[in-house]
């Protein structure tokens, strides 16, 4: 009895438990992980705040820059994943080949923008608004950033690979090892060597070539690198899934730049209580991402292994988990909005601000969990563009309905009003995600049907 036989003889009840239990093993290691590219930013300011005004400031002005280059990695992350998961489900276990072929891509793009971002740097310094002692210090230090953020292709593109494969918990650990490095060479190289902020180009190039050689490893050790060459399938999908995953988190940068621009009228302490309220909404929407990735990875395994695989139940394990566990987090959250508040600022204004934004925003977090799961899911199953359209009219109604709202009013009460309602109006996109891969479930099972009527046997139906 084969493997898809013997899962349609199981009750439903039965099938839905076997595909929460697989994907809550993977998502709690990638959840590690998930947590530390949170937390190691955190850190790193910190550190930066240790050696002065001017660290903080260089790095202030390098921030929106940093987006471009983590929507870069974003790409290939999710193109690597997205693949190497499609061939597990095949039977390959060769990842050499498509990880080597997503390495060189990755690093024709980099250093394209690096090139690009290091002749522009000047002019860049002046838009983002350096002052003249602070103008060459940045140039600087965003030409060597350029160049160290190269490096981080290889750990990240290990860890991918073996998330691909299943294989989320030695990936966390390749995270693990970078994250300490970096932070343990910033501090030893900005403190010990008195390097100041020159020190984290090196502490990145550090964490990038020391993970990057610990992933290749691991990889060898779990016999996935088998073949070396060139996989030309890669820019294929690198269009198809990548790209619109890289597009999606630019425009949610965007829309955060233009909610900090609404806000400017109010005060730095509005803005600064928003600023902090959003940290913590990053950490509290960790799970739905991580939940939605790891549905992701087995629906492409499942696909991989025959392209007719029926995947929605997957996704509707992947959800269901998802409400379970934000009904607990979101009444927890929005009980302690104020302690939350105190805890992350001692400036009572600011405290205040933060505790707002989580009463009003707060209860939406349950939707918008659910919202982030789907689309995370869809965006690595062929369906990135649904993903990237859903996200583009979210933002454009959280901006401009945000915008008018706001006209006119002595707060921000009605932007946040109008996040939350966004959020709620979410929905929607959920109802859209699970539609959409029902009906690629239903085009596979045709496909499958058709010899039955005498036709010629289909060729694999792509999953994307």
């Amino acid at each position: 009895m084969t493997a898809p036989t013997a899962q349609a003889a199981q009750s439903p009840q039965t099938v839905r438990a076997a595909h929460r239990r697989r994907i809550a093993r993977l998502a709690a290691p990638m959840a590690a992980a998930q947590l530390l590219a949170i937390m190691v930013p955190i850190v790193i300011v910190a550190i930066l705040g240790w050696m002065g005004d001017e660290a903080i400031r260089v790095r202030s002005l390098y921030f929106p820059l940093a987006f471009l280059f983590f929507g870069v990695q974003v790409a290939f992350d999710v193109t690597n994943q997205t693949i190497t998961a499609l061939r597990t489900g095949r039977g390959e276990r060769d990842v050499g080949a498509t990880t080597m072929s997503v390495a060189v891509v990755w690093l024709g793009t980099g250093l394209a923008l690096g090139i690009g971002l290091s002749l522009a740097a000047p002019a860049l310094a002046d838009v983002l608004g350096a002052d003249a002692q602070g103008k060459d210090l940045f140039v600087r230090f965003l030409r060597w950033m350029s160049l160290a953020n190269l490096t981080l292709a290889w750990p990240v593109l290990c860890a991918s690979a073996l998330r691909g494969a299943g294989r989320a918990g030695p990936a966390a650990l390749i995270m693990l090892v970078g994250s300490a490095v970096e932070v343990a060479g910033l501090a030893v190289l900005g403190f010990g060597c008195g390097l100041d902020i020159a020190a984290l180009p090196l502490a990145t190039a550090l964490n990038g070539l020391t993970a990057g050689a610990f992933g290749m490893v691991v990889l060898a050790r779990t016999g996935l690198l088998r073949e070396w060459g060139w996989r030309p399938e890669v820019l294929g999908y690198l269009l198809r899934t990548g790209v619109p995953v890289s597009l999606t988190n630019i425009v949610m940068f965007g829309m955060n730049f233009a909610f900090v621009l609404m806000l400017k009228p109010f005060g730095p302490d509005v803005i600064a209580g928003f600023a902090t309220a959003t940290t913590v909404q990053n950490l509290v929407i960790m799970p739905a991402v991580v939940l939605g990735s790891a549905a992701a990875i087995l629906m492409n395994q499942s696909l991989g292994a025959s392209g007719r695989e029926q995947v929605a139940a997957v996704l509707g394990a992947a959800l269901r988990t998802t409400l379970a566990v934000y009904a607990v987090i979101v009444p927890v959250l929005w009980l302690l909005r104020g302690v939350i508040g105190h805890l992350t600022a001692e400036n009572e204004r600011i405290a205040g601000e933060t505790a707002r934004y989580i009463a009003i925003v707060g209860p939406s977090f349950v939707v918008l969990g659910l919202v982030l799961t789907a689309l995370m899911a869809l965006e690595q199953t062929g369906g990135a563009r649904l993903a990237l359209a859903a996200s583009a009219v979210y933002v454009a109604g959280s901006v401009g309905i945000g915008a008018l709202a706001g006209r006119g009013a002595g707060g921000p009460v009605p932007l946040y009003v109008t996040i939350g309602a966004m959020n709620t109006a979410g929905v929607l996109a959920v109802l859209a995600a699970v539609a959409f891969v029902r009906a690629q479930d239903r085009r596979r099972r045709t496909s499958r049907e058709e010899p039955a009527r005498g036709a010629a046997p289909p060729s694999p139906v792509r999953p994307d």
